[in-house]
């Protein structure tokens, strides 16, 4: 499928009611972007200021941290923000041509659900097995200990 075309489960409406999600996420992602540096920048500059920053803060390496930092931080929160809002606007998009998931599985075979059905069983034995052996306390003959008696 080419860039830009729409697939045939799809009508008009809605690819332009995806594209308009598309194009709110970017959005807000951009105005975050900027709200974000703006925060960090004059977030860092007044803290800075007003000395509350430890001198080892106080280097443009650390100005820079705060700015993009910040400005990432918000670019990424307000676009999850705007994607979570505006995804109601597309909920029934999602199962158009969607497949149901009983018809994508094969028919198990009975060889299958024999294997399957033996490695359960050698399991439950190996498990029944490890229960009585501890249950019955021959960790003296076996190991040369024995099992510490429980507190009463």
């Amino acid at each position: 499928m080419a860039v830009g075309t729409i697939p045939p489960q799809l009508s008009a409406d809605d690819a332009r009611r995806v594209a308009d999600v598309r194009r709110d996420v970017w959005t807000a992602g951009l105005r975050g972007a900027v709200a974000g540096v703006f925060i960090g920048s004059t977030g860092w500059l007044g803290a800075r200021h007003l000395n509350v920053l430890p001198k080892a803060f106080r280097t443009p390496n650390h100005f820079s941290l705060a700015t993009m930092g910040c400005g990432a931080l918000v670019s990424f929160l307000s676009s999850l923000a705007a994607g979570k809002n505006s995804v109601q606007r597309i909920g029934d998009v999602f199962s158009r041509g969607a497949v149901k998931p009983d018809a994508e599985r094969r028919p198990v075979s009975a060889l299958q659900l024999a294997r399957a059905n033996a490695f359960t069983d050698d399991i439950a034995a190996r498990r029944r097995g490890r229960a009585h052996a501890l249950s019955h306390g021959d960790d003296e003959a076996r190991h040369g200990f024995a099992p510490k008696p429980p507190d009463s």
